[in-house]
């Protein structure tokens, strides 16, 4: 049963791979940003410790910094997968940064986010030189990318959770955090029917934490759920839409922000405004109006905690 479903995983992977690559080789990108693909961020030449930095062209002195994080179901994807939506960003006034993260299953959960602290770490010690400000930092990720960019938060404000995760504290906190549909329970997916769901879920918990999975010193220390309570977090943004079939997960992390302390917004699209607007579209389409919008209010957000911060 193991092998079919992972059989089942793999093929989906490798189906996304096809009609990304398809999309992206079609797709429009953005005029007027400068970038540098493939900076290596550890030594040793690893394909996937590299990152991908972008500023709007011509622009002089330090900007506010965006910090991408890829999603693709912790199993696939690069720096290259989100790379027109990184430079629509930066067309719009900010320094970006995507990285590239070793993936499952050839890794596990603890070494994705040691990739994604170690890229944030030389980014912290060479982006000023690229015009990286990183006291002003929104951290956002997409699908898998937003369960990441989440955790991450949360391990960056947890002595405890750095100890466990092996990893050391960045020297500024995000000033905001933005989950864009957001797979963020990883121990209950909750988007097919429950046998199967069950089966793909148990699955993932072996490449995240091992084959004996529920001894694993991260297994309880995963999800956003998990990580995040008694924690001082930044200000949060969801970006949710209900044709997104995990929209089940995003509507699960609205509701646990809504009974919690934590300051938080939510951008919703609803099913009549469009069933086009499925999982990740601001991402994957960032040419449409409604990715254009979604985009817009989400450096919105970003602004606003900029302007309250330096009041």
């Amino acid at each position: 049963m193991g092998a079919w479903i992972r059989g089942l995983i793999d093929r989906k992977w490798r189906e996304n791979r096809r009609r990304d690559a398809a999309r992206l080789a079609a797709q429009p990108v953005p005029e007027e940003v400068e970038e540098e693909r493939g900076v290596p961020y550890l030594p040793g030449g690893h394909p996937m410790h590299t990152l991908n930095l972008y500023r709007p062209r011509g622009a002089g002195g330090i900007l506010p910094t965006v910090v991408d994080i890829h999603g693709g179901g912790w199993m696939y994807g690069d720096r290259e997968l989100n790379r027109p939506y990184c430079m629509a960003l930066a067309a719009q006034g900010y320094a970006v940064m995507g990285m590239s993260y070793r993936l499952l299953p050839q890794v596990g959960l603890g070494e994705q986010v040691q990739d994604i602290f170690a890229s944030l770490h030389w980014l912290e010690e060479h982006g000023q030189a690229y015009g990286f400000d990183l006291s002003r930092l929104l951290l956002t990720g997409d699908s898998a990318g937003g369960h990441l960019a989440g955790l991450v938060t949360c391990i960056q404000k947890s002595p405890a959770l750095q100890a466990l995760y092996g990893v050391e504290p960045l020297k500024y906190d995000p000033t905001a955090l933005a989950i864009a549909h957001g797979v963020c329970d990883v121990y209950r997916f909750a988007f097919l029917r429950p046998p199967l769901d069950q089966a793909v879920t148990r699955e993932y918990q072996k490449m995240f934490f091992g084959p004996r999975w529920k001894l694993s010193p991260l297994y309880g220390h995963a999800s956003f759920e998990d990580t995040a309570p008694g924690l001082d977090l930044p200000p949060i943004l969801v970006i949710a839409s209900e044709p997104d079939r995990y929209f089940r997960q995003s509507r699960r992390l609205i509701d646990y922000l809504d009974a919690s302390p934590w300051e938080h917004e939510t951008i919703l699209w609803k099913r009549e405004q469009g069933e086009r607007l499925t999982h990740v579209f601001e991402v994957s389409h960032w040419d449409w109006p409604e990715s254009q919008d979604t985009n817009r209010r989400m450096l919105a957000f970003f602004h606003r905690l900029l302007f309250l911060k330096e009041k």
